[in-house]
């Protein structure tokens, strides 16, 4: 028997439908509740790095309801006061949904940013009693954990004009569904995601793991490498979760090499933490980059731009030569190269690269004087 919850209001009278969530049906009430009678989402993935440099200040506890809302407020990525303006402009536009005891399920930016509208607005304003009460879907008493798991993928999972959970959030659902011992197939059910999306997930994953692994590891100016990067374990999140989308170019293009090339993989942790890349492009080349000596030492510049310019380098060599101005204009640029070396410099080239470099010379004028003969 579906029994009415105990706090959704009497007028207007609430009545239950059948809503789709996820691809399943359940029974709600739709009806209307006081905003006082709703507790705020604490447990919030979308505001997790922020909580957790805020339990770093405070001790580990539970935050408050008025800690959450503070972080939510001053959270830019949030953007809680464009919400508040619109919604005291327009009024709530969306249902929130709660579980059958009053859980917000979905809605919980939407919560606050109504509580933040009627923080500012004075309570004489006859508008308030438009935001005091609004409507809610609130899941039947039939209704179990599972679908209340179905309501926040449905509503943070799936592509909707709302703000969704930030990727690494998201990710970080996938990889505590794996860890659990869930195959790549049942977290594609779960999330509503292709096992194609899932699996390039948990690959991103093991590279952010040993991001955080090298980040939070301690300086040592003994070790060849220097060690780690010395950072706080939030720290270094909070890094990952900035440059998640670059990770996800690194899985895309280099996964391999990351894994094989240990003085690559801590390279590019470097890279990342230094905010070497500026685009999608000048990461999907790193590992290119890297194997080029020219490229390399382009990339190994402090300059910001040092990542274009690597790029260029390889954009430049990959390119066929077409023509025989061309091919003269690229043996012209070396040879000036070669001129404005000094002594010294040229006294320091490995012997390696002398030889290489005697070598070609060597078998252009062999080729040449053999089709001249001809």
């Amino acid at each position: 028997m579906t029994n009415k919850p105990s706090f959704i209001l009497d007028n207007p009278p609430p009545h239950i439908k059948l809503r789709l969530y996820n691809g399943r049906k359940l029974m709600v009430w739709e009806g209307k509740v006081k905003i006082d009678s709703i507790q705020g989402w604490v447990e919030n993935p979308r505001i997790e790095i922020a909580k957790k440099h805020l339990v770093q200040k405070v001790g580990n506890r539970q935050l408050t309801q008025e800690e959450i809302f503070d972080l939510m407020k001053n959270d830019p990525e949030v953007k809680l006061k464009d919400l508040r303006d619109d919604i005291i402009k327009n009024g709530l536009r969306e249902p929130l949904t709660l579980s059958y005891d009053g859980k917000l399920l979905d809605g919980n930016r939407r919560f606050f940013a109504l509580r933040f509208a009627l923080e500012s607005m004075p309570a004489t304003d006859p508008n308030r009693q438009d935001l005091e009460s609004v409507s809610a879907y609130i899941l039947s008493n039939e209704c179990t954990e599972e679908d209340e798991q179905n309501v926040l993928v449905e509503e943070n999972f799936s592509p909707s004009l709302k703000i969704e959970w930030p990727d690494y959030v998201k990710a970080m659902h996938v990889v505590a569904a794996s860890e659990q011992g869930l195959t790549p197939e049942e977290i594609a059910k779960k999330f509503s995601w292709g096992k194609s999306k899932i699996k390039e997930t948990l690959r991103i994953h093991e590279i952010i793991s040993e991001f955080l692994t090298y980040a939070t590891s301690e300086v040592d100016p003994n070790d060849e490498n220097g060690g780690g990067l010395g950072l706080s374990d939030q720290d270094a999140e909070t890094i990952a979760a900035k440059n998640y989308q670059f990770f996800n170019e690194a899985q895309k293009s280099f996964f391999e090499p990351i894994k094989s090339d240990f003085d690559f993989k801590i390279q590019f942790f470097k890279w990342i933490y230094d905010g070497k890349f500026s685009s999608f492009p000048e990461v999907r080349v790193a590992h290119k980059a890297w194997k080029n000596p020219e490229a390399k030492a382009a990339l190994m510049q402090p300059e910001p731009t040092a990542a274009k310019a690597a790029k260029a380098i390889l954009d430049y060599n990959e390119r066929v030569v077409h023509s025989t101005d061309e091919a003269v204009g690229r043996i012209d640029s070396f040879v000036k190269f070669l001129n404005d070396m000094s002594a010294v410099e040229m006294s320091l080239l490995p012997d390696v690269a002398k030889a290489n470099l005697e070598k070609a010379l060597q078998t252009v004028i062999k080729m040449s004087r053999s089709v001249t003969k001809e």
